[in-house]
């Protein structure tokens, strides 16, 4: 695919290296049966590419067990991912593999260490010491080895929270620390395992310490997975632990540098399989990381521009809960988006689904699953965007220093990481667009004589350093060099270059150039309706829709354009001279208000057993209803699609006309019939559709049926009474708190046709 030009066949139809890679969790009995039935479904969903992640018994036997069957990294196991690899393939679906059973990767589900109990960390003898290069061989020969001579059909293999040892001490790391800084770290072991506090005396030591960690990881695990992938063809990429939070390098994520783990990758990613990103204003169930909503995707975008790489990842929704709405799906993946993520990881399709297997890993993605209908039109809409966000180069001059060694250091490390995080947000309310930079990235990249400083595809004229935070020697002289010849450095955002000058609160901004075009791409973070007043560079130039693939020609007025978004919606404008086949803007002259009673009744209602979830069609006759919450008309709890008609008599003026309609508020999806004509189906605010010309009579028959989530049958079955929480998940309880944000259904109106 040439991402280099702007090509609207390719934003209409996008290539599947676009698609979203959704988790196809092996949890359960596998057959080649199961896998030729999940395989349609996928493709009946909108699914065009995946992963298997096999989760054997012994992966967590007492907090999440499992059933997979045939067992783990045996023959049988091995054959079957080659048969859906290469079914996937034959279907034109995009194929990776997952390295690991369950997670963190590294242990083969324990199989390193029960093969070589040398290779144990000290703290934990099931898992491998990955700063132990031999631990990592062996596991590339158990696992990723296994899956090539079984099928080439893959092209992408995901790695997924490694981690080294938090506290790591062994003979070959002090030998190396003595090596390289000619000195040894013995004497200072009270210091590096927490039993002296750190001074601006001995705080070298942890730095020297944590960055020798820091190497050994990467150089020990990292790097050498990457150079199996690509020595075979493929690509390397997933994402590392805690990577949401700055201090998660050292607290728990086991990487002690992450911006230099990340650059390991060919397609470095992020995490997000909770809620750390969601509208706060919707958030009533608190957790910690419950709409974190922080700037952690550039982490991954950074990393990637310093490769010189397009691509960046994100893993979504794993945990997110039962209550997953198409309108919170879209925030997640817009506020990425404009971070620079453009490849989505969706957490999960399950192979098993029944019993304790339906309280695991929630949302499933599923034909079962009356809201998930729809998913093939909002796999349609990220491939648009993660197409979009992947042409051309993204323009992006500023750049936010991140203090690694204060992390490691701990002297100052909580009110650096303020200062940064602060920073951070600074920039993103000011419509900055920027990467995050480290000490690897200034002591390294070529500085230009114009002011610049590149490395891969970054291109920084300003960068931006916390108050407080400790500039290594090398990076200290490469700022200076880098002044001294134009460059910016500071440590206030003041004068840091937005992408777009505008007016209204809550807009964040990404710019891409490509060979034929300007792309710039706005997303609505903060206000319910968000109304923008943009400068463009340009008058000439469209509006491209994410959703069906249609180009709107742009009408600023003096290189102003008008922009309202509800919350979370992306808008992608295009600015080239190329002509392309567009519409101008409708204005809607006549308005008109159903106000006429509905009728009501339910359709069909998810329901389970002991073989899991299914459906019932219901028959019940048409009553009157009020418009909002169903739960008046047929009480709680309910989860499924209802109905809605109502027969209206429109004015004269209005007959023939194209227009639209609006359906108000939506719990949480609908589709609609308008005089036996299927006009499309609304997943998100605006809940709006086309009404096509010639549809609209004097006497209209109108049909909205209405769908929500599952989040309504979870919070009230008593169906897992029969388990006790270890035969579960540890999850469930965070993921039906988070379900409750959800339960509600019903079509809420006002519902209103215009036309012109």
């Amino acid at each position: 695919m040439n991402n280099n030009r702007f090509d609207y066949n390719l934003f209409l139809s996008p290539d599947v290296s676009c698609a979203p890679v959704y988790i196809w969790v092996w949890n359960d009995v596998c057959t080649r049966e199961i896998i030729d039935s999940q395989l349609s479904e996928m493709q009946r969903l909108g699914i065009r590419a995946f992963y298997i992640l096999p989760e054997p018994k012994d992966f967590r036997p007492d907090s999440m067990p499992t059933h997979l069957s045939p067992d783990y990294l045996s023959e049988e196991f091995f054959e079957l991912c080659a048969y859906a690899v290469d079914k996937g393939a034959s279907l034109t679906m995009n194929c990776w593999i997952y390295d690991e059973g369950g997670w963190p990767s590294g242990s083969a589900c324990g199989n390193v260490v029960k093969d070589h109990p040398e290779f144990a960390c000290e703290i934990d003898d099931c898992y491998p010491d990955l700063l132990n290069k031999d631990a990592t061989e062996y596991f590339i020969e158990i696992t990723h080895k296994k899956y090539k001579s079984a099928t080439g059909n893959f092209t992408a293999v995901f790695t997924d929270e490694p981690k080294a040892p938090l506290n790591p001490m062994n003979k070959s790391l002090t030998d190396k620390y003595e090596e390289v800084y000619g000195e040894s770290v013995l004497p200072y072991l009270p210091l590096i395992e927490n039993k002296e506090e750190p001074n601006e005396q001995n705080v070298h030591i942890l730095h020297r310490w944590y960055d020798l960690c820091s190497h050994m990881f990467c150089n020990n695990y990292l790097l050498p997975c990457k150079k199996w992938a690509n020595d075979n063809g493929i690509a390397f990429t997933g994402h590392l632990d805690k990577d949401h939070s700055p201090l998660g390098c050292m607290n728990g994520g086991g990487n002690f540098n992450l911006m230099r783990a990340l650059r390991c990758f060919d397609i470095p990613g992020i995490d997000v399989i909770w809620r750390q990103i969601y509208p706060e204003k919707r958030t009533e169930n608190s957790y910690d990381m419950n709409a974190y909503n922080g700037f952690y995707p550039r982490y991954a975008s950074s990393a990637a521009a310093q490769n010189g790489s397009k691509y960046a990842l994100s893993e979504i929704f794993g945990v997110a809960g039962p209550g997953l709405t198409y309108d919170i799906m879209r925030y997640t993946v817009g506020y990425q988006a404009v971070r620079g993520i453009n490849i989505f990881n969706p957490f999960n399709f399950p192979l098993g689904r029944k019993g304790n297997l339906l309280a695991q890993e929630l949302p499933i993605f599923t034909e079962s699953q009356p809201y998930y209908r729809y998913l093939n039109q909002f796999n349609r809409y990220t491939e648009r965007l993660c197409y979009i966000c992947s042409v051309g180069e993204r323009i992006c001059d500023t750049a936010l220093y991140y203090p690694v060694s204060d992390f490691q250091g701990k002297l100052n490390a909580e009110s650096v990481c303020e200062e940064f995080d602060t920073l951070g947000r600074k920039l993103e309310e000011m419509t900055v667009d920027f990467d995050i930079v480290d000490d690897d990235v200034i002591s390294t990249a070529k500085i230009t004589p114009e002011g610049c400083m590149r490395i891969g595809s970054g291109v920084y004229r300003h960068i931006i350093i916390p108050k407080g935070a400790f500039l290594p020697d090398a990076t200290r002289k490469a700022l200076e060099h880098f002044t001294d010849y134009g460059g910016k450095v500071s440590s206030e955002p003041t004068n840091a270059q937005p992408v777009v000058y505008s007016c209204g609160a809550g807009l964040r901004a990404m710019h891409r150039k490509s060979e034929n075009a300007e792309i710039y791409v706005f997303f609505n973070e903060t206000e319910e309706n968000g109304k923008y007043k943009i400068q463009l560079p340009s008058d000439s130039g469209y509006m491209l829709d994410l959703m069906n693939g249609t180009l709107l020609n742009l009408q600023p007025e003096d290189g102003v354009l008008s922009l309202c978004l509800a919350l979370g919606e992306t808008a992608v404008i295009l600015l080239t001279d190329e002509e392309y086949c567009a519409e101008y803007k409708k204005e809607f002259k006549h308005s008109f208000c159903i106000n006429n009673e509905f009728l009501f009744r339910k359709e069909t209602e998810l329901v389970c057993d002991e073989n899991g979830f299914g459906n019932t069609d219901h028959s019940e006759k048409a009553a009157s209803c009020v418009l909002g919450d169903w739960s008046r008309m047929i009480g709680r709890p309910y989860s499924g699609s209802c109905i809605y008609e109502t027969t209206f008599t429109l004015p004269d003026e209005m007959i023939g006309k194209e227009g639209k309609i609006d359906l108000g508020d939506v719990h949480f999806a609908a589709s609609v019939c308008l005089n036996g004509s299927h006009i499309g189906s609304s997943l998100m605010p605006p809940y709006s559709l086309k009404i096509p010309a010639d549809i609209l009579k004097k006497e209209n028959d109108l049909k909205i049926t209405v769908v929500n989530t599952s989040a309504d049958w979870y919070v009230s079955t008593d169906y897992f009474d029969k388990w006790n929480t270890a035969e579960l998940s540890p999850y469930f309880e965070g993921e039906l708190n988070f379900a409750k944000d959800s339960t509600s259904g019903g079509l809420y109106g006002p519902v209103a046709i215009y036309t012109e």
